[in-house]
């Protein structure tokens, strides 16, 4: 029997380590990546996503069409709930907008309202203060919503769209803030 020796044996492990890892990426790439992505694809109001690994997790990015008018918090739903049917791994959701100087300074703004909004949970209060904001950014739209997780603001002007995004705090139950509304 012939001696085998081990620059042979670990090269074999070697090359047996990279096809196991390199078969799982690829199939899990363009197997299960892919096709989800797809799927998101051909949501209402979707024109793109992709997903894009962080140190804290994955990130799913989705591009709203341009010329999407309906509900953040119904886009957001979607997503989630394709998510929890097709994707097993958590997927942390950012919705990319189209800013433009103006909506920057709208969104330097109205920050501190929808912060203080998810921390103390007076969400008329900051309703009223981010519509008078929007007037006098002299926006075209602007709609503010909220859900048991999550304060959703979007605005539009001529050009370009802002999206933001902020968590509510969780309840003891497990919920999101409640407060005064």
């Amino acid at each position: 029997m012939p001696e085998l020796r081990w620059s042979k044996v670990l090269f074999i492990a070697l090359l047996a380590l990279v096809l196991f890892f390199g078969t799982n990426y690829f199939y899990r790439r363009y197997f299960e990546q892919e096709p989800f992505l797809d799927d998101l694809c051909r949501l209402e109001g979707v024109a793109g996503a992709e997903i894009v690994a962080e140190r804290e997790g994955d990130i799913l990015i989705i591009t709203p069409e341009d010329s999407y008018q309906g509900r953040l918090q119904s886009l957001v739903t979607a997503v989630e709930k394709e998510i929890s049917r097709r994707y097993r791994k958590p997927l942390s959701i950012e919705i990319k907008d189209r800013r433009t100087p103006r909506l920057e300074l709208f969104a330097a703004a109205v920050s501190p309202d929808l912060f203080e909004a998810a921390r103390s949970g007076r969400y008329r209060a900051a309703a009223d203060r981010i519509a008078k904001r929007a007037d006098e950014h002299g926006l075209a739209g602007q709609l503010f919503t909220v859900d048991s997780r999550y304060l959703y603001l979007q605005a539009r002007d001529e050009t370009g769209y802002l999206y933001l995004i902020v968590p509510l705090p969780l309840s003891p139950e497990g919920e999101g803030g409640s407060g005064n509304a």
